[in-house]
């Protein structure tokens, strides 16, 4: 249920029907817990998705002010689930934009997404038949086409899974549905390679440099299915609900959480809502 929506920094009813966002998938977004009136890992979202702006050649001239206006939208609703979209604007007919249009920035929010407690202790999971399509031009980002994302979210709604591993065409693991994923190796903490599809999720990069600071081996590589059937450890993360370790793929059981373990304590203490 929307509980609210802004354009701009002003509070809004209605959605323009020439809106690019809307017509054509022409802009950027990202979702954020906040808690207790602080938006978590905010400056990781920002950074992502002007970014992301700046790859796809939306102009923002206003960001500094729409930092400050979700400042005020997250004080209005401190206990949420918020979403910005920044779209290229308003257009007529076909595909060329205007380079002339300002760019909308949209706060939603939403109620505080919730899971169930268990997915903290472990999760069984399996890959998907779902593929990704390679796209290095929208690579990393979360951009609004979101058409493969849905697919692959109802084939995941008929299985019995909170979460599972999908590939690209060239069957390379990417990511969860909703999700990035890792493994551990040998003590290597290993992250698939976002180079011709998936998102880069803030939670993922908020990992990679934890896992840097505390002085452990990771880095991003090239991931295929059997890479996760022999790891030691897996796990999917995103930035609502933190670490899910992983105890068994396809049938096939995982013999330790050790590493898991101690970055979901990290989060713990460092990311309140953890």
């Amino acid at each position: 249920m929307l509980i609210a929506c802004w354009l701009n920094g002003q509070a809004i009813q209605h959605l323009s029907p020439i809106e690019r966002g809307f017509a054509y998938g022409d802009g950027v977004f990202t979702t954020i817990a906040v808690r207790h009136g602080q938006a978590v890992l905010l400056d990781y979202h920002w950074q992502r998705l002007e970014n992301s702006c700046q790859r796809l050649g939306i102009s923002t001239p206003n960001l500094h002010q729409w930092q400050n206006d979700f400042l005020r939208f997250v004080s209005a609703y401190p206990e949420t689930t918020a979403k910005i979209i920044i779209t290229r604007g308003e257009g007529g007919r076909g595909y060329l934009p205007d380079r002339h249009m300002p760019a909308h920035c949209y706060f939603y929010a939403y109620p505080v997404v919730t899971y169930p407690e268990q997915y903290q202790q472990a999760i069984s999971t399996d890959f998907l038949l779902g593929r990704l399509g390679i796209s290095p031009l929208l690579a990393g980002m979360k951009h609004l086409n979101r058409l493969e994302q849905v697919l692959l979210r109802q084939e995941l709604a008929h299985t019995s899974y909170p979460e599972a591993l999908v590939c690209d065409v060239m069957g390379q693991v990417i990511e969860g549905v909703f999700s990035n994923v890792f493994l551990v190796q040998d003590g290597q903490l290993l992250t698939p390679l976002l180079n011709g599809a998936g998102v880069a999720g803030v939670m993922r990069r908020y990992i990679l440099q934890l896992s840097h600071q505390l002085g452990w081996v990771s880095s991003e590589k090239t991931l295929l299915p059997d890479d996760f059937l022999r790891a030691d450890e897996v796990f999917f993360c995103n930035s609502l609900y933190g670490i899910w370790p992983v105890q068994q793929i396809a049938g096939t059981i995982l013999p330790s959480h050790t590493v898991t373990q101690q970055l979901q304590q990290q989060l713990a203490q460092r990311l309140s809502y953890v």
